[in-house]
């Protein structure tokens, strides 16, 4: 019924207005004689009609307003809505800038122990850290000075070192992979060992004489002595010792690696002497 009323609602008001036009320009003839009372009914239930229908109009034009601004909210909504989802994608974007900036200045206030060394900042660009293979890919390659052999390292110290070259790319070979070895010493005790990955995020410090004195909490740092690394970039630190079963030459040394190449952005390739 409403919906009808909406949709005829010009139709009925200028039935109404006829109707009250009519009554209005012969008001004078049913005014007399025995047409009197009917005349009457008709002009008050005309004027009921139109008002009613004025008060119908008004009550729909009202009810079209507030759609109108109904419609209006619901748009302002939908677009503030949206200038938010812009803004949040906009402050992720800022937040990861502020990420990679802040590795990159950690990487050019690193406090190098070997400032006799020139190296490359490179950005890894892939990863492979499958249990058979431990390796990543930087964005630097042999145009950039880049040998395949060259040590790799981070500001938290040892990553690995250069296992295959592109012109535009390199492959790192990590330190926890089962095919890496490098040298390590006790920055304690001056013992030193040979560090072989185990490819998790573990190592071990091995040939070490079982009378050798080597603690839990102590750091291993390169020993530069490999040609790979230079002196005194941290490792990791020793985890665990065990002393070999008697007659066996070695102890059972295990390190936690200083480097979680999970949160690696940036790594530094050694080139050469400056």
């Amino acid at each position: 019924m409403w919906d009808w009323l909406v949709k005829h609602h010009r139709h009925i008001i200028v039935i109404m207005i006829l109707i009250v036009s009519f009554q209005l320009a012969y008001s004078d003839i049913f005014s007399k004689g025995p047409l009197v009372y009917p005349s009457q009914i008709v002009f008050q239930g005309g004027a009921m009609v139109m008002s009613a229908a004025a008060r119908g109009v008004n009550g729909l034009k009202e009810a079209w307003e507030n759609y109108i601004d109904l419609v209006h909210v619901r748009k302002e909504n939908i677009d503030l809505k949206r200038q938010i989802d812009t803004l949040q994608l906009k402050l992720n974007m800022l937040q990861d800038v502020k990420i990679r900036y802040n590795n990159i200045l950690g990487i050019l206030n690193l406090p190098l122990p070997h400032n006799n060394v020139s190296y490359v900042t490179a950005m890894i660009i892939g990863r492979d850290v499958s249990s058979i293979f431990k390796s990543i890919t930087v964005n630097k390659g042999e145009l950039d000075g880049i040998k395949k052999g060259d040590g790799v390292i981070s500001t938290s110290g040892v990553v690995g070192r250069i296992v295959k070259l592109g012109r535009h790319v390199s492959e790192i070979l990590l330190l926890t992979d089962i095919n890496s070895f490098i040298e390590g010493v006790d920055e304690q005790t001056r013992v030193r060992g040979i560090v072989n990955g185990t490819g998790f995020d573990r190592l071990n410090f091995m040939y070490v004489l079982s009378n050798a004195r080597i603690d839990k909490g102590d750091a291993l740092i390169t020993g530069g002595k490999d040609g790979v690394f230079p002196e005194g970039i941290n490792i990791g630190k020793v985890l665990d010792v065990k002393n070999s079963p008697s007659g066996w030459l070695f102890k059972n040394i295990t390190v936690q690696p200083n480097v979680d190449i999970n949160r690696l952005n940036y790594v530094m390739i050694i080139t050469g002497e400056k």
